[in-house]
């Protein structure tokens, strides 16, 4: 009796909620959770059979052809409850996106070891499943009216202490199937018209395109009047001598302190997701009063990526991001730098990721004196050169991403 109920509430939430959740980022905490009903359904499921092998059967209560209809149904709902739960958790496993599942955000549930040629024909079945589910629901409730209703006959009492109880039961399980879809549905609807007042109301994170990112503006030359020659007399008595126009030595080598931030920010639909990557160092030469000396190259760990959300840190190291079981690392690498103004400079070079390389600038400015200096900089990426985001979670990703970065750094001649 309580594991029919068990399973009918359950049932009637994950059928629901499955229907009606967004399938974009902002769904992945309602993911986690149908993911973790669905398990919970083929435990259930899995109890109750066991039950039944045990248990005698009560009688039937009519015969002929509505009798096999009726078993035709329960053993219907059994394959469901099975094979919609499995072949969900065989989607996850065999998807490109790489989700961990975590049951209520407590149990590490492993993927299935299968190959991922399935995942379409998994998702495709899992899909079918859903609707077959809900036409089983609808003749198992129909059914239960039937007996109770134009029948007459007592079915409810053999799945609750009185008919009262059962009737209030399965009201309540149809009441929570309606619930659920409408509740999840609009306050679905309600975020996207948010998200579409707020990209119409304030720019996008990261929106200027690559193009127009400060650090890729070439310089404007300034035209100049032709020197008289009095002036070209006056400045070429004014040239400093050989010794003073030797050119400088190498630039000092600067050691990244701990304790920096390497960030990134994107817009989600107008919504910031803003992360981190925890691990990334770096060789820097740099001579602040000759900056075309540079020479730059930062290493990232890409699978050190976090946003603060163990599912969609996961997805960040899954194929359709950075893909880190392939490529683990980022490289940014520059061999010079210009002035762009007071202790502000920009580079320009090259960023090689998911194994594509492409022209990247930054900028960034310093502060302190001497061998002592404090970093801050940022820079502007497109992402879908790198293919970063483009499969289907990626859909409401504006199309650059932004990077902050801060640290100290300490110096030392060459």
């Amino acid at each position: 009796m309580i594991l029919h109920w068990l399973i009918a509430f359950a049932l009637a939430f994950e059928l629901a909620l499955g229907f009606s959740m967004p399938r974009g980022p902002e769904g992945f905490a309602l993911f986690q959770l149908h993911k973790s009903v669905g398990i919970t359904i083929l435990l259930l499921t899995l109890i109750r059979l066991g039950w039944r092998a045990t248990h005698s059967r009560p009688p039937a209560v009519e015969q002929g052809l509505t009798h096999r209809l009726a078993n035709a149904v329960h053993i219907g709902f059994y394959a469901f409850m099975l094979l919609a739960p499995l072949t969900g958790w065989a989607v996850v496993s065999t998807s490109r996106l790489s989700v961990p599942t975590v049951l209520y955000g407590v149990v590490p549930l492993p993927h299935l070891p299968l190959p991922g040629g399935i995942s379409e024909a998994a998702e495709e079945t899992h899909e079918i499943l859903a609707w077959v589910g809900i036409a089983l629901f609808v003749l198992h409730v129909v059914g239960a009216i039937r007996h109770e209703v134009l029948l007459r006959r007592a079915l409810l009492v053999r799945m609750a202490p009185t008919r009262l109880t059962g009737a209030l039961l399965g009201i309540a399980v149809v009441a929570l199937f309606f619930a659920t879809g409408t509740y999840v549905a609009g306050n679905n609807a309600q975020e996207q018209n948010e998200d579409t007042s707020a990209e119409v109301s304030e720019p996008l994170v990261g929106a200027l395109p690559p193009s127009a990112a400060p650090a890729d503006l070439e310089e404007t030359a300034t035209p100049t009047a032709e020197p008289t020659p009095e002036a070209t007399e006056e400045v070429a008595a004014a040239e400093p001598s050989d010794a003073a126009t030797a050119p400088a030595g190498p630039p000092p080598v600067w050691t990244i302190a701990s304790g920096g931030r390497l960030g990134f920010s994107v817009s989600n639909g107008g919504e910031a997701i803003t992360g981190s990557f925890a691990r990334w160092g770096g060789k820097i030469a740099f001579d602040p009063e000759n900056p075309e000396k540079a020479d730059i190259r930062i290493d990232i760990d890409l699978s050190s990526a976090s946003v603060g959300d163990a599912t969609q840190d996961g997805m960040l190291k899954g194929e359709e991001y950075f893909d880190a079981d392939k490529a683990s690392q980022a490289v940014f690498r520059a061999s010079s730098a210009r002035k762009t103004g007071a202790n502000s400079y920009s580079a320009k070079g090259t960023l090689r990721l998911k194994g594509v390389t492409r022209p990247q600038a930054i900028t960034f400015r310093l502060t302190g004196t001497g061998i002592k200096r404090h970093v801050e900089g940022n820079a502007t990426i497109a992402r879908a050169p790198f293919n970063i985001g483009t499969g289907a979670t990626g859909g409401d990703l504006a199309p650059n991403v932004s990077v902050n970065f801060a640290f100290d750094a300490s110096g030392k001649p060459q």
